[in-house]
């Protein structure tokens, strides 16, 4: 069954007290999560029906790599876990595999430092979120990553560029099988010595090159530039988009390009040394796009260009047109079970759903519909608080109900409606399944078995056979 858990947690009041960094006009920012396991993770923004919306975050601490999602409104989920993380290690890049050439699984690379070494890891979708290590590579790399389609003399795979800032970056290429193959030991542009991956994405919009743009501040050689990078599986050529400039100009943290969309269409990266996102153009001329952050690092627009996370010492932050607004969102339902499993024993007499925000609503907001689209009768309650309380005139058993809530259910305070896709813009209905199954013994089918199941059976093995 389809429902959210209620683990989840929104922060919309602990961004209040923060400073609120400055963007364009036309569009406005929220803080919708604080720091997770103290540092700022790795982002890679999301839509997907398995993982969910929001933005995908990968941390590690202690040992342990944790992978969650934000979702625009604030709910934190948790998608995945890997308890066998080196104690001195951090991530190095997370992102989802949405062309699905290895199963649409979400990729996290982990750099262990002091030996300096990468681990490879895949995150299936829920329910399972089973983490696997694919590969560990132990030759002095740390290797950040993105996926390739076949362009631009890239592979049908990914491709990956060591970000080691020990010096030397070694350049290989993945197969769908995991297969890693260096390609070329010390992978560099025309004089220079190294480079150190900040920012390492593939430009989906082809207005840069259509290759791979990395965004580099290099330790050993102290100059931030940014290349488009094609031909990788022939050794890899380097087009300088801009620079190489000294480092104390301009240090980069990250690098995100969306095709299309309100964000779409240009690179953004986040500079440190101002605590800035900027804007980057076909010929490198960077222009201030958003302003006001602390220490930041970490950047993702999502895949339709309306949604921009950034991540700094605040928190996660979203950036978006202006008037998408959040309305309120459904947390959790009860009763609550994993996605696609079925609710056994007594029949079903009453659901409860639980919003963030005082609700007001009716009756006609709601609608319960068995398997052959018979309407279920019911009565709602607790218009005005946070939960809608459904008592059942007919307790669902034996059958798969579909619960519609309707976005004409608005907020008390906002007015805004529903939220119920929860992609954190106000408008959507909210659509979950109950499925009930009767046990075998249940002979009755009245959800229980008990002694009339019992004598039912006895009459039917005693009985003359038909």
């Amino acid at each position: 069954m389809p429902i959210r858990y209620a683990l989840a947690l929104s922060f919309a009041c602990a961004s209040v007290s923060l400073a609120q960094p400055q963007v364009p006009p036309g569009f406005s920012i929220r803080n919708i999560s604080p720091t997770l396991d103290g540092q700022i993770p790795q982002l890679t923004a999301i839509s997907d029906p398995l993982f969910g919306e929001g933005v995908m975050t990968a941390t590690v601490a202690n040992g342990v790599v944790t992978l969650r999602i934000i979702e625009p409104t604030g709910f934190i989920r948790p998608r995945g876990v890997w308890n066998e993380a080196p104690l001195q290690a951090t991530v190095l890049r997370v992102r989802q595999d949405i062309n699905h050439q290895f199963d649409g699984h979400i990729h996290v690379t982990v750099g262990e430092n002091g030996t300096v070494r990468t681990h490879y890891l895949t995150v299936a979708p829920p329910p399972s979120q089973t983490v696997t290590r694919q590969w560990v590579r132990s030759d002095q790399v740390r290797f950040d990553f993105d996926f390739t389609p076949g362009v631009a003399g890239n592979p049908d795979g990914a491709v990956l560029l060591d970000s080691n800032a020990g010096g030397g970056t070694q350049l290989a290429v993945m197969t769908d099988d995991f297969l890693v193959t260096t390609i070329e030991p010390n992978s560099v542009p025309p004089n220079r010595t190294d480079t150190d991956a900040r920012g390492f994405q593939r430009d989906v919009t082809g207005l840069y090159g259509g290759g791979l743009l990395l965004a580099d501040t290099d330790n050993n050689d102290q100059v931030s530039a940014i290349y488009e990078l094609r031909d990788t599986t022939t050794g890899a050529t380097y087009r300088a988009i801009y620079g190489p400039e000294n480092w104390s100009i301009r240090r980069y943290g990250d690098l995100a390009i969306a095709a299309s969309g309100p964000l779409g269409g240009r690179i953004f990266v986040t500079e440190t040394l101002n605590g800035e996102v900027q804007e980057v153009n076909e010929h490198g001329v960077h222009s201030t796009w958003a302003t006001g952050f602390v220490g930041v690092d970490s950047l993702s627009i999502s895949p339709n260009g309306e949604s921009m996370y950034v991540g700094d010492l605040n928190g996660v932050w979203i950036i978006r047109p202006a008037g998408s607004d959040p309305g309120p969102a459904v947390l959790c339902t009860d009763p609550s079970v994993p996605s696609g499993t079925p609710l056994t024993g007594l029949p079903v007499a009453s659901l409860r759903l639980i919003l963030n925000e005082p609700i007001e609503f009716q009756n006609s907001d709601i609608s319960i519909l068995n398997g052959v689209g018979q309407a279920v009768p019911f009565d709602a309650s607790g218009s005005g608080s946070q939960f809608i309380i459904v008592g059942l005139g007919q307790p669902l058993a034996g059958d798969t109900y579909t619960v519609t809530v309707l976005d004409s259910v608005v907020s008390t305070t906002s007015g805004l409606p529903l939220d119920g896709n929860n992609d954190g813009i106000a408008g959507g209905d909210y659509v979950f399944a109950v499925t009930h199954v009767n046990r075998d013994a249940d002979l009755d089918a009245d959800g229980d078995v008990d002694m009339v199941d019992f004598q039912d059976f006895q009459q039917q093995f005693t009985g003359p056979l038909p």
